[in-house]
């Protein structure tokens, strides 16, 4: 166990430090499409319009269906993986990796669930057309 937490010390710094930088990376992009956006818009291009366009369907596209289905498949893919170790494990930590393991599956559950439902109430309105 406490080569364990030797290799997931080591590891640590170099996760963060990557993430730390696929969000700046992702910041500069997210800035540089605004400045050229605004510059777009304040020369009156005519291709403006479009991306202003393009911005907002995409928008719309995201608030009708939320990315549950991928979330909840990963939170349920991390349950079995916890309670795949404690089962693996010789030192009796099963109880404690099953219980540890409960967690992620419920949310996983729940959140497909949640898409289940929302994509019936979106087939539903589009069946009776309001």
């Amino acid at each position: 166990m406490i080569q364990v937490i030797e290799l997931l010390s080591g590891f640590m710094p170099w996760v963060l430090l990557l993430i730390c930088v696929i969000q700046v990376l992702r910041l500069a992009h997210a800035t540089l499409l605004h400045l050229t956006l605004r510059k777009a818009i304040s020369v009156d291009a005519p291709i403006a319009r479009d991306l202003v366009d393009k911005i907002d369907q995409r928008m719309e596209r995201q608030g009708e269906l939320p990315g549950d289905d991928r979330n909840g498949l990963v939170l349920i893919a991390l349950g079995l993986a916890i309670a795949g170790f404690g089962l693996i494990q010789q030192d009796g930590t099963l109880r404690s990796m099953l219980g540890a393991a409960l967690f992620p599956l419920f949310v996983g559950i729940a959140l497909l669930i949640r898409r289940w439902l929302v994509e019936r109430a979106i087939a539903s309105e589009t069946a009776t057309g309001e």
